[in-house]
């Protein structure tokens, strides 16, 4: 599968009830030490790996039936290869450094016309801006506004100034509360930011008792307990218990078979999908919707990412690898529970390699987190001699984040129905 070497990164567009409406998708390039700043064109790699990655992963995997949002500039929309990619779920955001010139307008309406969605992006609220894109207003069905580049009192008037169009203002770089409750009152209908992403953990407060039961028992699973001991938890969580039943039933793991203890569920639902399952029911909440949070996507994404780079470092039948989806699981899980990291191994008992990979990045798997946390803050560099030093190259990781939204998408359509 060619990725042409570029590393991707996914970041949510949520509504005013901080509920996903979107991804937009970016895409990098590793750099060397003695080259921090190679120049490449993001727009161009961005088009041509995601017509790629459409072909061959499906828009489903990639965004669960929310839009995708791609960058694209005049280079892009002159070359007629727009089409290729699906109409419904895909939203084309027209970058700020592009050439608004007649036969660019004239491609766009062409395209609007026959159904795709166009985004401005990063813009600003002033006359040159206003002067440079007015002629695609009518085409557009975005307005990105950044939130760092505008004033506030301009970003007060926003509604006002776009009053009577038909564009849904989005808010960009929205980092705090703050951010998102003044831009929400200004008239805001959509959000992107950091604050969404990893919002600041609490220095000191306890793990609620059910989620502390679970962090055992995925502690349990990581040095592969007996079933026994996993059934004691259980015992104790009686709520739990009632759950596991319903994933059985609703996966047809029994088939025919009648369930007679909690210890033969464990038996029929395996370790691998008994942890899997867990990491969901850990930030479960009465009467919520399972994947509402945006945390536990990014959650489950990094536990089972981590898990897969582990193998492909270090093979097929790698016995560390219940240990890869611990630490992603715990290295993310402190922002989700709004504990700190040192409170959370704590409450928990984890082996020495675990707490020094999530606590300190040390050790096979500790390194392996750390280059998927760079890919993932765009503002991190990826070294290629880092990669090679582990035999890996951006396809590589590539093609791991990926097959990783491959299996959150099925995740969520199984346990959606539980």
């Amino acid at each position: 599968m060619i990725f042409d070497n570029f590393l991707v990164g996914r970041q949510p567009i949520l509504d005013r009830n901080e509920e996903v409406f979107g991804y937009e998708f970016l895409f990098r390039k590793a750099g060397d030490v003695e080259n921090k700043a190679e120049i490449f064109d993001s727009v161009v790699a961005t088009s041509r790996v995601l017509v790629n990655i459409f072909q061959n992963f499906g828009i489903k995997s990639l965004t669960n039936g929310k839009y995708a949002f791609i960058n694209i500039d005049e280079e892009i929309i002159e070359q007629d290869v727009l089409d290729v990619l699906p109409k419904d779920k895909v939203v084309f955001e027209i970058v700020e450094t592009t050439n608004v010139k007649k036969e660019v307008v004239e491609k766009v309406a062409a395209y609007h016309r026959d159904g795709y969605m166009f985004a401005l992006d990063d813009f600003v609220l002033s006359s040159e801006y206003f002067a440079m894109f007015m002629p695609l207003f009518p085409y557009v069905e975005y307005l990105k506004v950044d939130m760092k580049e505008n004033c506030l009192v301009k970003m007060e008037r926003v509604e006002k100034i776009f009053s009577g169009r038909h564009m849904m203002l989005l808010a960009e770089k929205v980092e705090t509360r703050g951010d998102f409750d003044f831009s929400r009152d200004c008239g805001f209908e959509l959000f992107q930011g950091f604050f969404f992403e990893k919002p600041t953990v609490m220095n000191k407060r306890n793990v609620e008792p059910g989620k502390a039961v679970i962090l055992r028992l995925l502690s349990h699973l990581s040095q592969n307990a007996e079933l026994d001991k996993l059934g004691a938890e259980f015992r104790i969580q009686p709520e739990l218990s009632l759950k596991l039943l319903k994933l059985i039933n609703a996966c047809q793991y029994c088939l025919r078979t009648e369930i007679n203890s909690i210890r033969h569920a464990l038996t029929l639902i395996g370790r691998e999908n008994m942890r899997k399952w867990l990491t969901i029911m850990l930030y479960a909440s009465t009467g919520g919707k399972i994947f509402k949070s945006t945390l536990l996507e990014t959650a489950m994404l990094r536990a089972h990412t981590l898990e897969l780079l582990s193998i492909k470092v270090f093979g097929e039948n790698y016995t560390g690898r219940a240990d890869a989806f611990f630490i992603g699981l715990l290295s993310y899980v402190d922002v989700v529970l709004g504990v700190s990291k040192e409170d959370l191994m704590e409450s928990i008992n984890v082996k020495p390699l675990i707490r020094e990979a999530v606590l300190e990045r040390k050790g096979e798997l500790g390194n392996l987190l750390a280059i998927l946390e760079d890919v993932d803050d765009a503002n991190s560099e990826i070294k290629r001699n880092k990669l090679a030093a582990l035999r890996l190259t951006e396809e590589d990781i590539s093609d791991v984040k990926f097959r990783g939204l491959d299996w959150l998408a099925e995740q969520q359509s199984v346990y959606n129905s539980i």
